[in-house]
């Protein structure tokens, strides 16, 4: 197989490139996380797609579903899993044998704290997007004698880019730690008197099946978007209503509760005209069903659904929780 072999693809809006030789350096970084149900093979062993696809690009796994990394992954000629209503592509028949994931590469402590110090001073200069246009401008006629002389004044160096490198190898699942450090955080604050967590919580993107919500207690249920908006969030905003639904559909007797940071979120789920046809066209058909089950073809928006069967769900502002004394 062709390791030169590489696809361009748009994901929420933005333009992203990806080699077979990106995916197989990330593979080589570490190994697997447990697989649930997806997976691709890459040299005999089978990863989640979703963390693969998140460490060869550098995009957050919570901007992706399994299905469209698959759909990428499948493109540079790695074997997956079956996607829904490909029932006639048959299952890997290796074993599923556990691994030991290997210990990571040690950490050159002051090349990282250098490297992180750079970036903050790129990034705090001016708007990364601003910056870019400008370099297209720029780069625009150039040629190999005078290329580097025209990017020079933006600072994107070669020391920048190994800057990069180096804090996305050692921050790959950065995303992964503020979802779960924001629900540590915030249970302190939270959490009322003689109130108990009754079920182990969901700390790591996404819940497994023995888990509905992110945090199940005797008083409430509750999921937690940690996500920073700003503005077009497609798949965001799906995942925020997927969330909202779960939590009318599962909660019970409990009150629920929808965690999220920042008003966008909000203000989305109370004025968005979308409909939850839209909403929920990428959500699991488990959910799907269940919504059809409980609602029957009711054609709600966005905000009907807000104002109508989840009225008394709470959405809270974590940014508010966190600063509370």
């Amino acid at each position: 197989m062709d390791d030169e072999r590489a696809i361009d693809f748009v994901l929420n809006g933005e333009r992203h490139h990806l080699s077979r030789a990106q995916v197989l350096a990330a593979a080589a970084r570490g190994g697997p996380e447990p697989i649930h149900k997806h997976w691709v093979s890459v040299d005999d062993r089978q990863w989640p797609p979703r963390q693969l696809f998140e460490r060869a690009t550098g995009v957050a796994r919570s901007e992706f579903i399994s299905h469209a990394a698959i759909r990428h992954l499948r493109r540079l000629g790695f074997s997956t899993s079956p996607l829904p209503q490909e029932s006639e592509v048959p299952a890997d028949p290796r074993p599923r044998e556990p691994k030991t994931t290997p210990p990571p590469p040690p950490i050159d402590i002051a090349s990282a704290v250098t490297s992180f110090i750079e970036l903050l001073r790129f990034f705090g200069d001016e708007d990364l997007s601003s910056r870019v246009l400008r370099l297209e401008d720029r780069l625009e006629g150039a040629d190999r004698e005078n290329v580097d002389d025209r990017v020079a004044a933006e600072g994107m160096t070669d020391g920048l880019l190994q800057a990069a490198l180096l804090v996305r190898q050692h921050a790959g699942r950065i995303n992964d730690l503020i979802h779960a450090a924001m629900i540590v955080r915030a249970l302190p604050k939270i959490l009322e008197p003689d109130e108990r967590i009754v079920r182990r919580p969901s700390l790591a993107a996404g819940n497994d099946p023995s888990r509905k919500f992110d945090l199940e207690t005797s008083l409430r249920v509750a999921e937690f978007k940690a996500g920073q908006w700003k503005g077009r969030d497609a798949m965001r905003k799906r995942g925020l209503v997927a969330d909202l639904v779960g939590l009318v559909l599962g909660r019970g007797d409990r009150r629920a509760e929808l965690y999220v940071l920042g008003r966008l979120p909000i203000e989305f789920l109370r004025t968005s005209n979308s409909t939850l046809e839209w909403a929920l066209g990428r959500s699991s058909p488990h959910l799907r069903r269940a919504y059809e089950d409980r609602f029957g073809k009711a054609s709600f928006t966005v905000r009907q659904f807000a104002e109508g069967p989840a009225a008394d769900v709470g959405l809270i502002d974590l940014a508010e929780v966190l600063k509370a004394a």
